[in-house]
């Protein structure tokens, strides 16, 4: 018997699929080629409310939760081009963040306009020297008053040409090796791209996104102290439970990346036909399709499992590693098997399932190495001692 959750997120599924399908390959290629923002795409997901799918009702969402997230996510990764990375950096970053840690100020001033499509983030965390190693960052954001005064430099960062708000992470006390997660703040910097103190590099990257990647370099920015997200010191927990969404919302973007890689190898091995038959008649073509759909399905059962725990206010970073480690592996392998199943025209324009693999590899890299992922699972669920 179907519950009303399992109702609702069949409706939110049907919906987000009727969105993707309107906007086709030849869309994204434009958006990719000309590095555009997806403006049209943007303001369908804002019109139906799925920008604010997890923002409370009084400031303009729909009052769910990470659940109903990522399966808007998953669904949009799966209707092709960018949608479900065009999802991940506004709502998790800005929305998320907000809800959880912001002042009633905060919440006022931000989530109507995230919900309505209005304000989008990026988000100011890696450096060059520091990597996965966030205590070891070197942007410093020291007090003057009721200012503090930031300087330092990010690295890799996506979406600041098109961003209203950063979320920018500094060190705001030197670190003692005694309490080495305290001294870590959170800011939320308005018009990043226009600051005099901001200064923006590019960064070439071999990535078939509508973004570009930034090398940010921040020379005495000034941020009011009412621009603090949480408090003051205590920003490495508050942004490890950001992290956590961001890793779930990765893993529904791969996941549904990954299924569309099988669906578009399905199509074309139903369609394409050798000596006399189609190929998709061929188990050297059908089973390894059948063997990536089924890993797919099986890792989506992590990834709701995180969701469900991060909305019921549990512990949720096995679950959120895992499903970032199993579906980035699991759809980059099933792209790399759709572009088999091509052959030739799998590395060409006109087909999709290269761009899906380019993106897909990348999921094994970002927004954490699945090296650190394997980390955590096996120092805090296995009880292993610490690797690094």
């Amino acid at each position: 018997m179907a519950s009303d959750n399992d109702d609702l997120h069949g409706l939110i599924r049907e919906s987000v699929r009727g969105i993707a399908s309107e906007f086709d390959r030849e869309y994204w290629r434009e958006h990719v080629d000309e590095k555009a923002f997806p403006e049209a795409y943007w303001q369908a997901l804002a019109d139906d409310g799925w920008l604010g799918v997890a923002i409370p009702e009084e400031y303009g969402g729909e009052g769910l939760g990470m659940e109903e997230m990522t399966i808007i996510i998953e669904e949009l990764s799966r209707g092709g081009g960018q949608g479900g990375i065009v999802f991940v950096l506004t709502p998790v970053f800005g929305g998320i963040g907000i809800t959880r840690h912001g002042t009633e100020a905060q919440k006022e001033e931000y989530l109507p306009k995230i919900a309505s499509g209005d304000v989008r983030f990026c988000m100011g965390l890696t450096e060059a020297h520091a990597g996965t190693n966030t205590l070891n960052i070197e942007t410093r954001a020291e007090k003057e008053g009721g200012e503090f005064v930031a300087s330092g430099q990010k690295m890799w960062i996506s979406g600041v040409e098109n961003a209203d708000t950063m979320l920018l992470i500094a060190r705001t006390s030197e670190f003692d090796p005694s309490n080495p997660t305290h001294g870590v703040s959170m800011f939320l910097v308005d018009d990043p791209a226009e600051r005099d103190a901001i200064s923006l590099s590019t960064v070439d990257v071999a990535l078939p996104w509508f973004e570009k990647q930034y090398q940010v370099d921040i020379d005495g920015l000034r941020i009011h102290e009412d621009d603090i997200l949480g408090e003051e010191d205590g920003g490495l927990y508050m942004l490890w439970d950001t992290l956590n969404t961001e890793r779930i919302a990765g893993a529904a973007s791969s996941l549904g990346g990954g299924l569309r890689a099988v669906d578009l190898a399905v199509d074309y091995a139903c369609d394409r036909e050798v000596f006399g038959q189609p190929i998709g008649a061929h188990q050297a073509i059908q089973h390894p399709l059948a063997e990536s759909y089924a890993k797919l399905v099986s890792a989506r059962e992590v990834m709701y499992e995180a969701a469900r725990k991060w909305d019921a206010g549990e512990d949720c970073g096995m679950e959120a590693n895992a499903a970032k480690l199993l579906t980035s592996e699991f759809a980059t392998e099933a792209a790399d098997r759709a572009i088999q199943t091509h052959g030739g025209n799998g590395f060409t324009r006109e087909y999709e399932v290269y761009d899906i693999w380019q993106n897909m590899r990348l999921t094994q890299v970002a927004p954490v190495t699945n090296q650190m992922a394997k980390n955590f699972i096996a120092e805090h669920h296995l009880g292993l001692p610490r690797s690094y």
